[in-house]
């Protein structure tokens, strides 16, 4: 079990004192939010707002045992998390402060900045097939982290299935569905992905924008690993958007087109 909070105000250091929106930063300001490995739950990646946040974050995990009804043979990992964010109380008139305000300290403001309510179940059905499932509701408050956009509400439901066809041969496929009226509409995604151990794996996906702009953003990608070498060659199309990392988000352009990377771990 994970209970947190933290109330911060005016923590944004910059490389340029007259910087704005998420460029520049220099200190770390990690969100207190689930961090989305998933494609369509990271579409809406939130970032901490320097100008004063309240966050509070709960996380539960807990196994049902091996042998019983609802744990089954191998057992059955459940998750639950829920992150709330929300503005602070300001006092623009005869406030203290270098930024002329004052703020009392368990004061909320009016807005809501960012929540994630999201649950996992984890279950192995047989040695070589292991299911997870994820329910997410988020709300998002893109006018607060972008600038414009409204307040985004919306339902996520992720399926991922592991097969270990042999020992050194393994598939794992997901599906993903995002149901929103807000910003582009609904997503749907899908992916197949193919690991040959030791060296090998082959990556396809789609990610379907089915609300407003029929979009597809596709991938394909091919990884060979030797000792320490990581070699990737890959072709598709990639949607703009917001990218956090370490607490620091970046806007990251529309692409399409071929990619290649090396790596070499030391």
């Amino acid at each position: 079990m994970l209970l947190q909070a933290k109330r911060s105000v005016n923590m944004g250091f910059r490389t340029r004192r007259s910087m704005v929106g998420t460029s520049s930063f220099v200190n770390h300001l990690p969100a207190f939010t689930y961090e989305h490995t998933y494609a369509l739950p990271a579409v809406y990646p939130y970032a901490t707002q320097p100008g004063g946040e309240w966050a509070y974050q709960a996380a539960l995990g807990y196994k049902l045992k091996k042998g019983t009804a609802l744990g089954g043979r191998y057992g059955t990992t459940l998750k639950l998390n829920f992150s709330h964010v929300h503005g602070i109380a300001r006092n623009e008139q005869g406030g203290k402060g270098t930024d002329g305000y004052g703020s009392a300290f368990w004061a909320w403001g009016d807005e809501t900045y960012y929540q994630d309510l999201n649950l996992q179940m984890e279950k192995r059905w047989c040695p070589a097939l292991k299911t997870t499932l994820m329910y997410m509701n988020q709300r998002y408050n893109k006018t607060v982290v972008e600038g414009k956009g409204g307040m985004i509400n919306a339902n996520i439901f992720v399926a991922d299935v592991n097969w270990m066809m042999s020992p050194r041969t393994a598939l794992r496929t997901e599906a993903q569905y995002m149901r929103t009226k807000d910003d582009d509409g609904d997503w749907l995604f899908g992916l197949l992905e193919l690991s040959l151990a030791p060296s090998w794996m082959f990556t396809v996906s789609d990610m379907y924008n089915s609300g407003s702009t029929r979009t597809h953003y596709y991938q394909a990608l091919i990884t060979f690993n030797h000792g320490a070498h990581r070699l990737q060659v890959g072709y598709g199309r990639t949607k703009d958007g917001y990218n956090c990392s370490g607490g620091v988000c970046r806007y990251v352009p529309a692409t399409k087109g071929a990619t290649l990377s090396y790596s070499y771990n030391f």
